[in-house]
Parts: structure tokens; C-alpha cells; sequence
């Protein structure tokens, strides 16, 4: 800095210096000619150096040191220190509060510390106690779910073969009929014919609900196609109104109602076809419902399964009417009212003797013992004590009676007198 100053000192020389009034120092030939200073712009050059920052906080003694190294004296130099403001100390903070970053670490790790110490316990806890049975209660399920599908597929395995083993024995079964009249009824070819059926059973002429409506739709088609000796059918109309002229209960209040269901027998009964007139099979337009031509269809007879041809024919070949033959009885002497008595009390006692003991071997099962319970012992004793008494009672009888052949029963035991 101190060169930088002597230049600037000695460039500030003005052309004002010259004419100042100073002696001009000899030269020499080895010193170059100084030129004149000029104190003013020197002294305003120090000031405006002093009043710099950098130099304000330098201490007195050096810049005494650099001011008179510039060429100023004592004088000047003392007026420009004491033209320069005292220093501005510095400014003071309040010291900054510590960090608090070592405490959130220490928090941050409490917190980790305690998760992974919870976690560690629930994880223990989890696989100690809740997870075994878990696997207990996933397995059984799956067990349970196998053995459900196992009882299914033995259910669809039994009910095919009880298909397959039903479809055999339906085979050699009689076909089921489509419809089967009533027997008084089938034989009827005719309305009249039903009417008289009906006048014997002693049914009212209002009465319609006696006969089915098949039947009667049969017997009037099949009269009216005897009648005309056509195969090709009868018309609707032609049909109720010979309905209508023959049964007296579609005449009364009932009769549209029961026109109504015949119609509907009709329409929805398989045996009975309907078809168009043969005159106008060419005409697209329908056919109105009074002229649609109707025929009864018998259904067809099956013919008998084997089954029943064989029961038929063991029917036809054994016998009829003949007297079956008496059953062998084994021949049995007569016994005397005493006698009898005596073979009453004698199984009775035997039945009372097997049902005493199976008593007294059910109580020793249940209870252990035969000493566990004195009141069932006592009564098994006492009743044991009236069965000897009245076997021995029977045994003095019959020591006194005639030696005779008594007939046993096959239920009485073989021996009497050992059972006890």
C-alpha cells in the first residue's frame, strides 16, 4: 500500500507547485529532480485515506508511521487524526441459542428404538401364540373343505350309480300311461254311454264335476266320427254344439264355465289333434277356431316287461283252487288243570330268574361294583331271597306229583334249579 500511496503522492503534483516560493534542492547527477507538492490535494488525499474502513480500525501509531512516510508534518498530521470520528465499536449479537439438532437426533432415535422394540414384541407375540393357530384354524378349513368335496364326490358318485342302477330296473318296469281314464268310463263310446253310467252310480245331472272332461271329449269325437264316417276330424263348433245338446249341466248357470275348461282340455290335452280343413291348407289367413278340425289319438299300448310276462306265466301254471295241505303239528298229551299250573309257575320263574340276574349285571356295569349301592343290593337281594323261596315252593310240588312228560317252551332255560 505504502508504494501505492508514494506514486499517487507524487503523480498529484500540479504546475501550481512550481510557482510556490521553495527552495530548489541541488542535483545531482544520480538523483532525479523532485517536483514540486502540492500540501492541499496531499492533505485531502491523507483525509480521504483515513476516512477509509479498513483504515479507521488501524491504530494511531501506524498511521502516524505511513502519514509521515507521505511527506506530511506533525501538525497536519495531528489535525487530520483529530479530525477523524472516533471508531463505531462493533455491533454485539445475542449469542445464538445451542443447536437443538442433537436433541431431535436423540428424539429420531427414541422413536426408532421404541418401534423396533414393539415391532420385535409383536412380531414374538404374532409368531409365539397367533400365528400357530392360524395355521391350526387354515389347515382344519382345508381339511374340512378337502372333506366336503370328498362327501360331494361320493354323493355324485352314489347318485350316478343309483341312476345308472335306477335306469335297470326301470327298464324291466312297465311304461308309465299318459293318461289313464276312470274304469267305468273307458269303455264308454259314446255321450249316452256315459250318461248311463252316470244315471247308475246315482249322480245328479247338474253334477259336472263327476266325469273328466277327457273322457268326455273322447265319447263325443268319437261319436260324431262314427256318425259321419270321416277320418279327417270334427270341427270345434260341430263338437259343443253336440256338448251342449246331450249334457244338461251346460245348459244351466255353470254351463260357460264348464265350456271354458273343456276348451282348455281341449287345447292343452296331447291326445286330441287339431288341424286345419283340407280345402283351405292353400289360404294363408288362419283358420277360424270354430272350424279347426279335431281327432282323438289313443296312446299307444307298451308292450309288458319281461318282468311281468314271467309273473303271468308262473300265474298260469301253478294251480288254482287247490286245498293247501294241513300243517304237521307234533302230537301233545293232554295236561290236567294242576299240570298246567305247574308249567305256568315253572316259566315263570325261569323268566323271572334271567331277568334277576341281567338286573344284577347292569347295576355292577354301571356302577362299578357290586358293593357301590347298598339300596339296589338289597332289593336285588330280597328279591333273589322271594325267587328261591318260590322255586323251592314249585320244587317240593313237583316232587310230589306223578312223574309226567311236561312239554318245555323253547324260551325257558335248560335249567332251572342251577341258575341260582
Amino acid at each position: 500500500m505504502e508504494p501505492d500511496n508514494k506514486t499517487q503522492a507524487s503523480e498529484q503534483g500540479s504546475p501550481n507547485d512550481e510557482q510556490l516560493k521553495q527552495p530548489t534542492p541541488e542535483t545531482t547527477p544520480d538523483q532525479p529532480p523532485q517536483q514540486p507538492i502540492n500540501r492541499s490535494e496531499l492533505i485531502s488525499r491523507a483525509r480521504t485515506f483515513l476516512s477509509t474502513p479498513h483504515i479507521r480500525s488501524q491504530d494511531n501509531a501506524s498511521k502516524h508511521a505511513f502519514l509521515v512516510d507521505k511527506g506530511l508534518t506533525q501538525d497536519e498530521i495531528d489535525s487530520l487524526l483529530r479530525e477523524i470520528p472516533p471508531p463505531i465499536p462493533p455491533r454485539t449479537y445475542p449469542q445464538p441459542p445451542l443447536s437443538n439438532l442433537p436433541n431431535l437426533l436423540i428424539g429420531i432415535a427414541r422413536i426408532f428404538t421404541w418401534l423396533t422394540g414393539t415391532s420385535a414384541l409383536i412380531l414374538f407375540i404374532y409368531y409365539r401364540f397367533l400365528l400357530p393357530r392360524i395355521s391350526q384354524s387354515y389347515h382344519a378349513r382345508l381339511a374340512i373343505r378337502a372333506h366336503q368335496s370328498g362327501l360331494m364326490l361320493r354323493l355324485n358318485d352314489s347318485l350316478a350309480a343309483f341312476k345308472e342302477k335306477q335306469a335297470e330296473c326301470f327298464a324291466i318296469l312297465p311304461k308309465p300311461v299318459l293318461y289313464k281314464e276312470d274304469p267305468e268310463y273307458a269303455d264308454c263310446h259314446s255321450l249316452d254311454d256315459i250318461l248311463a253310467c252316470r244315471r247308475k252310480a246315482n249322480i245328479d245331472d247338474d253334477d259336472a264335476n263327476d266325469t273328466s272332461n277327457v273322457s268326455l271329449l273322447r265319447s263325443a269325437i268319437e261319436e260324431l266320427m262314427s256318425s259321419k264316417d270321416s277320418t279327417e276330424g270334427v270341427t270345434t263348433e260341430e263338437l259343443f254344439n253336440h256338448l251342449e245338446a246331450k249334457l244338461p249341466w251346460l245348459k244351466g248357470d255353470q254351463g260357460a264355465g264348464c265350456q271354458n275348461d273343456l276348451w282348455q282340455t281341449l287345447n292343452e290335452f296331447p291326445l286330441f289333434i287339431s288341424a286345419s280343413p283340407t280345402s283351405s291348407t292353400s289360404s294363408s289367413t288362419p283358420e277360424h277356431p270354430s272350424r279347426i278340425l279335431w281327432t282323438y289319438v289313443p296312446p299307444p299300448i307298451s308292450a309288458p316287461p319281461p318282468l311281468i310276462v314271467a309273473l303271468d306265466t308262473l300265474q298260469a301254471a301253478l294251480p288254482r283252487n287247490a286245498p293247501a295241505p294241513p300243517l304237521s303239528k307234533p302230537e301233545v298229551a293232554a295236561l290236567r288243570p294242576t299240570q298246567r299250573t305247574l308249567q305256568a309257575l315253572a316259566d315263570f320263574t325261569g323268566y323271572i330268574t334271567t331277568q334277576t340276574y341281567s338286573f344284577g349285571l347292569h347295576v355292577r356295569g354301571m356302577n362299578g361294583s357290586a358293593n357301590s349301592n347298598t339300596a339296589g343290593s338289597t332289593q336285588v337281594d330280597e328279591i333273589r331271597r322271594e325267587i328261591r323261596a318260590l322255586k323251592g315252593l314249585v320244587l317240593n310240588r313237583r316232587s310230589f306229583l306223578p312223574n309226567i312228560g311236561i312239554q318245555r317252551h323253547s324260551s325257558e332255560p335248560p335249567t332251572v334249579a342251577a341258575s341260582v
